[in-house]
């Protein structure tokens, strides 16, 4: 729900283009899951995660499996909204 506000609200001034693949990458990067550490069973958003594990938990290198986590999702959420964006705007023949 909140993706969709981002778009309608910030994004629909921008080309539709844009602004679904702005839209799916913002969705990547803030619905990404990692494990918070390699010994815990539960996820947490890669985001945060990331962002405590360099600051209070030894660094980037304790954080690097989050950072490549968000990279990922963030590819992929912008992949989908690129794709989700040509087959809105598609013609019938």
């Amino acid at each position: 729900m909140g993706c969709w506000v981002l778009h309608t609200v910030w994004f629909s001034r921008l080309s539709p283009r844009l602004g679904r693949a702005l839209t799916g990458m913002l969705s990547g990067l803030l619905l990404a899951p990692c494990y918070a550490s390699a010994d815990t069973n539960t996820l947490a958003p890669a985001l945060i995660t990331g962002v405590f594990n360099v600051l209070f938990a030894g660094g980037y290198e304790a954080a690097q499996g989050a950072f490549l986590m968000l990279g990922l999702s963030a590819l992929i959420g912008l992949t989908v909204g690129i794709f989700v964006g040509r087959m809105s705007t598609s013609r019938p023949n």
